[in-house]
């Protein structure tokens, strides 16, 4: 088995990009399903409504049809890159899905959760520097 060599080009940053921008919709697809099924607290009791009503929704196929998109998109990052690279990497949905449910879905998000989303940034910046360095800080 060929290992990736790990490199973050530009190309597979983008991909990578492109793959978390693809999941926070499917994501903003599934939670409009979700509130589209009018049931805002599933119990065992409603379950099988809910999930009738959900899985055959315009909101919760479109947000499959992503999915399914996002998983060959996906799996082309991982034969280019590691996956200690990709994965962290690819915490920029967290800031896409904020974005997200502030625009859609008319969410507040607190200077707190952007304080958080600001060191997932670092984050994403130190592991994408240590995959074309080598993994050294210097």
């Amino acid at each position: 088995m060929k290992k990736p060599k790990g490199k973050l080009t530009l190309e597979v940053f983008f991909l990578i990009i492109l793959t978390d921008v693809i999941e926070s919709f499917a994501e903003l697809f599934w939670k409009k399903g979700a509130l589209a099924t009018g049931i805002d607290n599933v119990t065992f009791a409603n379950v099988t409504q809910f999930m009738s009503s959900m899985l055959t929704g315009p909101e919760f196929l479109t947000g499959l049809f992503l999915y399914i998109v996002n998983f060959f998109l996906w799996v082309t990052v991982l034969s280019r890159v590691d996956l200690s690279v990709a994965f962290p990497t690819g915490s920029t949905s967290y800031i896409i899905v904020a974005l997200l449910s502030m625009v859609f879905l008319d969410e507040h998000i607190s200077l707190y959760r952007w304080s958080g989303i600001i060191c997932i940034i670092t984050g994403i910046y130190f592991i994408s520097k240590s995959a074309n360095d080598g993994g050294s800080p210097a």
